[in-house]
């Protein structure tokens, strides 16, 4: 069969760091096709090249056998290839029904037929199963929500070739299976899919036949059928990963966080109570829209609330993300592009951000002491930059993460708030990171989880506190607990084990 898009030898370098070298794909037509690696294997960086967002240094791109170059993405829209990306490119001063019809607003003589596109745009949502007014402004929203605006976009356009690059990854579990059930459906209808996930199972479940990178080079494309995933984490990372957990028995302190009646001021959260204890990781699951992220906010200081919290038994008043370091507490956002990098700052300056207190004297930062700091969290988490001066936004998204992670764990907080922790981070990172997290609850923190993969909640957590509708409705013995036991709550079931 004559691949739809063919791409051959393509080769990409920035700032003297490979990216891609001499890489073959191909895709046919009706295909779901997995792209998997490491951060920074290239995967991205490949995407972005077959839908304009980059051009190549060298290679070659045809689309059915005629050769293309792509000067943008909008060049690549009117070639009908689309893309839905982890890092959101909505317009947020914009409406719903603008930023899913936008470059093709419906027009009826000469001017635009707003009716018109409010009911495609609500047309489009619907058969996502996603329920908002097109006429609000996107960055009103939350993340979930705007990811699934992002979907809509892509996937009621007519396309030949659709790209998803980790738009599952700010996506619920039910909000998934729906995407998924969409690619489906544009599989059979002839549409050709490059599916990039950090999660096995999505790709196990969707793709046909899964290509590897790893350092820019090509390891290789193969049936999905006939590849275990054991062997696929070795061609992605060159190792094998038998335990991605490695859950350790550590024994509970003394509580460190204790939550009362904790509402905050949109009533996203409504008189939440809870404690953390030392030596403790506690998650927090349920569907988008259930208020775990804004839980995380507010104990990040980030948004207001009322109700009481406690750190080792003193009263603390997290009124902003300064009160809450000051307190002790280490916060990393779910959105990360918007909440949690710097952008124009370097590398460097974005792992020192949370540590000018300790680095400051006089008013004078310790320049050389913040050197060794980001130089030993690099290392640490394998960080992969050209430099310590090199900015932030030329890592790959992964990396980014590393970093935002870097920041708080090398200051070693009483407590820790993750919300998303592993969002777009590839499985031999992820495994890094829970043995970090896990380092630093057997040295005595506590953690608290936000997460949307129940895999990950029930490898890694002692217990997982369930919301729905804005409340804790439930708490489950992590070890005790199934993903079924955990989504029927999360759906509102009432058997669950007795809120703690």
């Amino acid at each position: 069969m004559t691949p739809l898009v063919r791409m051959t030898g393509i080769s990409k370098a920035f700032t003297g760091v490979v990216a891609l070298d001499a890489v073959d794909f191909e895709l046919l037509a009706g295909e779901i096709h997995a792209l998997a690696g490491e951060n920074g294997s290239g995967k991205s960086t490949l995407v972005k090249i077959l839908y304009g967002g980059l051009q190549p240094d060298a290679g070659r791109i045809e689309v059915d056998g005629e050769p293309v170059a792509f000067a943008g993405p909008r060049a690549a829209i009117e070639a009908g290839i689309v893309a839905i990306s982890q890092e959101l490119t909505l317009a947020p001063t914009l409406s719903v029904a603008e930023n899913i019809m936008m470059g093709r607003l419906p027009r009826r003589n000469g001017l635009i037929d707003w009716r018109r596109a409010r009911r495609l745009a609500e047309e489009a949502l619907a058969d996502l199963d996603v329920h908002v007014d097109p006429t609000r402004r996107v960055g009103e929203l939350s993340i979930e929500l705007q990811q699934e605006i992002e979907v809509a976009r892509a996937v009621s356009a007519s396309s030949r070739v659709v790209v998803v690059d980790e738009a599952t990854s700010s996506l619920s579990e039910a909000a998934t299976d729906r995407l998924l059930e969409r690619l489906e459906a544009l599989r059979a209808r002839g549409t050709a899919v490059v599916f990039i996930s950090h999660r096995l199972r999505e790709l196990y479940r969707s793709a046909s036949r899964v290509t590897v990178l790893r350092d820019g080079r090509l390891i290789g494309t193969a049936p999905l059928a006939e590849t275990s995933e054991q062997q696929l984490v070795r061609m992605m990372v060159g190792r094998e990963i038998t335990d991605l957990f490695k859950k350790r028995r550590i024994e509970p302190g003394k509580p460190v966080l204790r939550v009362a009646n904790l509402t905050t001021e949109d009533a996203a959260v409504q008189d939440a109570s809870f404690e953390v204890c030392a030596g403790e990781i506690v998650g927090v699951a349920g569907l988008v829209g259930c208020g775990k992220s804004e839980l995380a906010l507010a104990l990040g200081g980030a948004i207001k609330s009322t109700g009481t919290v406690e750190l080792h038994g003193k009263l603390v008043r997290l009124r902003s993300p300064r009160a809450a370091i000051d307190a002790g507490v280490g916060f990393v956002p779910e959105d990360r592009k918007r909440s949690a990098i710097l952008p124009t700052r370097s590398v460097q300056q974005n792992l020192s951000a949370a540590w000018m207190p300790r680095l400051t004297r006089l008013g004078l930062i310790n320049v050389a002491e913040e050197r060794r700091m980001a130089a030993a969290s690099v290392t640490r988490f394998a960080v992969r930059t050209p430099s310590l001066q090199a900015r932030i936004v030329q890592l790959s998204g992964g990396n980014q993460q590393k970093v935002v992670l870097g920041r708080w764990f090398a200051l070693s907080p009483e407590l820790v708030v993750l919300s998303e922790p592993t969002r777009g981070i590839d499985v031999g990172a992820k495994s890094e990171v829970y043995r970090l997290v896990q380092d630093m609850v057997e040295s005595g923190a506590a953690v608290l989880i936000v997460s949307s993969e129940l895999p990950e909640l029930l490898g890694l957590c002692d217990r997982i506190l369930v919301m729905f509708r804005s409340r804790i409705t439930a708490a489950f013995e992590a070890a005790a607990a199934t993903e079924e036991d955990i989504a029927h709550a999360a759906f509102g079931g009432a058997d669950a084990q007795e809120v703690a």
